[in-house]
């Protein structure tokens, strides 16, 4: 309805039947993990709470704003400060998506030909990457070392350095535990005269999945995770369960589908709008398929524990970069371009008294297709006056245009916690999505 009328009216999460479904259920699950949760996911991790708290917060007036006014008409409006969360706020998370995308496109992924590699493991071995995030980096160099040994082995040049952005993702369709790899890389490399040779379309990804599985089972027996009896009885598997996707090419000159991958492989652990909730019964309906057609009812705090498990702790990382495309080797090369270049000529911009445009508008542009800075009543510029974070002055402002009071909710379905022992009648929650 935004991109159809062409104004940006600020976001109502309050409305959404995820925040809802997290706001009714979060102190109960907070009060119940230990003995219900903790046995399945670990232990509890204090950053759950922190992302909870900073979401429920998320664009709410009464904890900040910014003050925005028309230049011409002299219209203003509110905006609510973000949380800026990531991996788990829809919309926050969506603005670093894009944000991300488009300084990859422009800072890192060349113009030359790319694609898209997606590796994934075995059910049996995902469990070990429940209880220790920390073998999520050592998974992903193994993807690295699998990919650039791989490709070496094809190019004509076995010194060629291929360049890769690889993300690490935690989650299947349904919120379960499913770590895998999602990896741009370049669909070639760079010989020693700088030509760029392309890598032929016949590669035989079987291979390459082999190569990863003995990466990835080396490298979880050396780290004690598993002995050397279940490596022996995986290895006699008559299909590995490791795969490897290749994805078709991105060509030199295709910049948006560079921009478009970038994304993907970012993306959020869940769609809200693949989700729904029914706060009569506390069960959450989740929606799955490639066209959202199938139904999984569950209940509300096993979904919410499911979810958080996928929330990333303090400094974690979840996107690396390797070879041609690593942190040191990109840095070098700026430093060279930049000793290398001429002393440029500044030229003023025409109208150097110009306000300055937010960053955060052109990123909203992107994913709403509106420019939230365009005024609601002339379509002139808005610009922000003053940033509000006094309570006081929150206040004021706030009942001054009618936006202090909270409207009254019931009250949430699990008032006390439940017990570790309570079902659910499944039949009841499926009568309701029929």
């Amino acid at each position: 309805m935004q991109a159809l009328s062409g104004v940006y009216r600020p976001r109502q999460p309050k409305l959404t039947s995820f925040y809802r479904a997290i706001e009714d259920h979060f102190e109960p699950f907070e009060q119940v993990y230990p003995e219900r949760y903790e046995r399945e996911y670990g232990f509890w991790r204090p950053v759950v709470r922190e992302v909870l708290l900073k979401y429920l917060d998320c664009g709410d007036l009464h904890q900040g704003f910014a003050r925005l006014r028309c230049q011409q008409c002299g219209e203003e409006s509110l905006l609510g400060f973000s949380c800026k969360v990531r991996y788990f706020c829809p919309s926050c998370h969506q603005r670093r998506v894009v944000d991300f995308a488009q300084w990859a496109e422009e800072e890192v992924l060349e113009p030359v030909p790319h694609r898209q590699y997606v590796c994934t493991l075995p059910q049996r071995l995902r469990v070990y990457f429940k209880y220790d995030r920390r073998l999520l980096g050592d998974l992903g160099r193994c993807g690295d070392e699998s990919l650039t040994e791989f490709l070496q082995a094809v190019l004509p040049d076995s010194e060629a350095t291929p360049g890769a952005v690889l993300a690490i993702q935690t989650v299947g369709e349904l919120l379960n535990i499913h770590p895998h790899l999602h990896c741009v890389a370049r669909d070639g490399g760079f010989d020693a005269e700088g030509n760029f040779d392309q890598l032929p379309s016949w590669l035989d990804m079987n291979r390459l999945a082999e190569l990863f599985r003995h990466k990835v089972l080396r490298m979880l027996r050396s780290k004690g995770t598993i002995t050397e009896a279940l490596v022996e009885n995986l290895l006699s598997w008559p299909h590995s369960g490791f795969h490897v996707h290749q994805g078709e090419r991105i060509e030199a000159d295709d910049q948006a589908g560079r921009e478009r991958v970038a994304a993907y492989i970012l993306r959020a652990p869940l769609s809200q709008e693949r989700m729904t909730s029914r706060e009569e019964t506390g069960a959450v309906i989740v929606l799955s398929g490639k066209k959202g057609k199938e139904k999984t009812v569950v209940n509300a705090l096993d979904w919410l524990a499911a979810l958080t498990a996928h929330i990333p702790d303090r400094g974690e990382q979840r996107v690396r970069y390797y070879g041609w495309y690593s942190n040191k080797r990109r840095g070098v090369r700026k430093k060279a371009d930049q000793e290398d270049a001429q002393t440029p000529l500044v030229i003023l911009p025409e109208r150097s008294d110009k306000p300055h445009r937010l960053y955060w508008a052109q990123l909203v542009q992107k994913v709403y297709e509106v420019d939230p800075l365009v005024c609601p009543k002339c379509q002139g510029e808005m610009t922000s006056i003053s940033f509000i974070e006094d309570p006081d002055v929150m206040r004021t402002i706030l009942v001054h245009l009618g936006r202090w009071e909270i409207p009254p909710r019931a009250p949430p379905r699990h008032a006390s916690p439940p017990q570790a022992e309570a079902t659910y009648d499944y039949n009841v929650f499926d009568a309701l999505v029929n």
